[in-house]
Parts: structure tokens; C-alpha cells; sequence
């Protein structure tokens, strides 16, 4: 028994670590489409939201099925109130963050699995606990690296996962 739950603690940490690298490393890169959804013209002419790759990379990142269902939920009032809005009047009029807050979709203001307005540099796992065989949490502390390279540690947030046909599937994401 002590063997599998070295192999679970170890997956588990493996999965919580790919995410977040995945997360960073898009956005360092500037490739926002792979860690939000974007801003498009239907097929009306009207604004919406493009969620598929973004959804697509939290889904290869192990989300499980309900946290995808509420992560694709959260967008709802913002695609209701973008479908109000002409493209073309869209990708004029709206340039500061007010707009966007007004029409509940300022999610570009934020990082949506890290918190706050400033990217960081990594995390470390605090700790791994086993709650069963097929659930656990992960607590992760996030760094940014000074000038001098000293990596500097703030806050933490918490995941459950669950073990799912023998990967583990992250169900939420609590900060602390």
C-alpha cells in the first residue's frame, strides 16, 4: 500500500505541476488564447466568446467534467451581454476596463488560476494529502524571482483531485 500511495502522491504532484507550468508558460508568452477565451464575430456580426481552446488545454490538463462545466458557466453573462454588441462597434468603443466590468467580462484583468494582476514565476507543493485512495489535495505556494534570483513566496491555493480511471483529475482550486 505504501508504494501506491508514493506513485499517487508523486502523480498527483505531476499532474498539479503540469498545469501550472502550462499556465505560466502561456502566459510569459503572450498566448492568451490558450489560457482565455477571446473575443469573436459570430456568424451575425455580433461579439462573442471563443472558450474551444481554452477549454480543450483545461481538459488536457486533467479538469474534471464539473469544474469545465463551471468554468464554461462563469462566461455565460458576459456572452449574453456581448451578443448585444456589433464586432464592429466592439472592437471600436471598447478599450478601457470600465466597459468590460460593466458588461461582466473583465476576465482578461486578472489571472484567472493564480490570482491577481501580476504573472508568476512558479510554485512549489507545500503539501499532498491523501483524504482516500481516489481523493487528495495539493497545496501549492506561488514565487516570482527577484533581480538578485532569490525566489520570493506568496500565497497559496489549494487543490482536490480526485483519481479517475488511474489519473488524477483536478475537481477545484481553493485560495488560501
Amino acid at each position: 500500500m505504501q508504494s501506491q500511495s508514493n506513485s499517487d502522491s508523486i502523480n498527483l504532484c505531476t499532474t498539479v505541476t503540469n498545469f501550472f507550468n502550462w499556465y505560466i508558460t502561456s502566459i510569459k508568452n503572450n498566448k492568451s488564447s490558450e489560457y482565455q477565451p477571446q473575443f469573436i464575430e459570430n456568424e451575425k456580426g455580433m461579439t462573442t466568446l471563443d472558450l474551444s481552446r481554452y477549454m480543450e488545454n483545461l481538459e488536457t490538463m486533467h479538469f474534471s467534467d464539473s469544474l469545465l462545466n463551471i468554468e464554461m458557466n462563469s462566461y455565460q453573462k458576459c456572452i449574453e451581454n456581448l451578443g448585444k454588441v456589433k464586432f464592429i462597434d466592439f472592437k471600436n468603443r471598447f478599450d478601457d476596463l470600465d466597459d468590460f466590468e460593466e458588461i461582466g467580462c473583465d476576465f482578461s484583468n486578472y489571472y484567472r488560476w493564480t490570482g491577481g494582476q501580476e504573472p508568476i514565476d512558479g510554485i512549489r507543493i507545500k503539501e499532498v494529502i491523501m483524504k482516500n485512495a481516489n481523493k487528495a489535495t495539493v497545496t501549492v505556494e506561488y514565487f516570482y524571482v527577484e533581480s538578485s534570483g532569490t525566489n520570493y513566496y506568496w500565497g497559496n491555493n489549494q487543490l482536490t483531485l480526485r483519481k479517475r480511471n488511474n489519473y488524477w483529475e483536478i475537481l477545484g482550486l481553493n485560495w488560501r
